[in-house]
């Protein structure tokens, strides 16, 4: 059976909500590993050449704490944004997976079939982020095609800088270089 076909959904106890979150965190990510995401936090992160693509799965409720929804948040960003992944460590984009499907919504309650509710989390993440992702592989892809969702604050502008590192030549290419060293050891990554 299917998430999305079930008639009822049975509520989860206040005591259940933590470990049913960590479940489905852990299942999204499982089903996302061969794609090449890593778990970090709430946050799926991978590589791709000199892009981040980030799926945020978030529970939060802003600064009264914990939720009974996950919201599902997506964002390219520049290896070279030690603005959003080290400082603030949030992407600051506004585009869910609701813009890219609006049959579906941005927030879903969590509840007993929340086993169910990573399955159809993870499918929907395949056939519908992922694909956008593919388009948007380098900076260039971000330069030539242009972002409308998914684009994050610094991303137009370290796309550029990166593609022009022949202007003030060793100058940008020290600064990029060191940014992108303190965003690789912030989420762990290695090239």
């Amino acid at each position: 059976m299917n998430w999305e076909d079930l008639k009822f959904y049975k509520p989860l106890e206040k005591g259940e909500l933590s470990n049913a979150k960590k479940s489905i965190e852990f299942k999204i990510a499982e089903k996302l590993s061969p794609f090449g995401f890593s778990k970090f936090d709430r946050k799926l992160i991978r590589k791709s050449n000199d892009l981040i693509h980030i799926i945020h799965l978030d529970s939060r409720r802003s600064w009264s704490g914990t939720s009974s929804r996950l919201k599902t948040e997506f964002a390219i960003v520049s290896i070279f944004d030690t603005d959003i992944l080290v400082e603030n460590f949030e992407p600051i984009s506004n585009s869910y997976i609701q813009d890219l499907e609006p049959n579906l919504k941005n927030y879903y309650q969590i509840t007993k079939e929340f086993d169910l509710f990573a399955e159809f989390i993870s499918r929907k993440i395949i056939e519908i982020i992922l694909p956008h992702f593919e388009k948007y592989l380098s900076s260039k892809d971000v330069l030539n095609k242009g972002i409308q969702l998914g684009e994050t604050k610094n991303l137009k502008k370290l796309c550029e800088l990166t593609n022009q590192t022949e202007i003030n030549g060793e100058l940008i290419s020290n600064e990029l270089k060191l940014k992108k060293e303190t965003v690789f050891k912030k989420l762990k990554i290695t090239e």
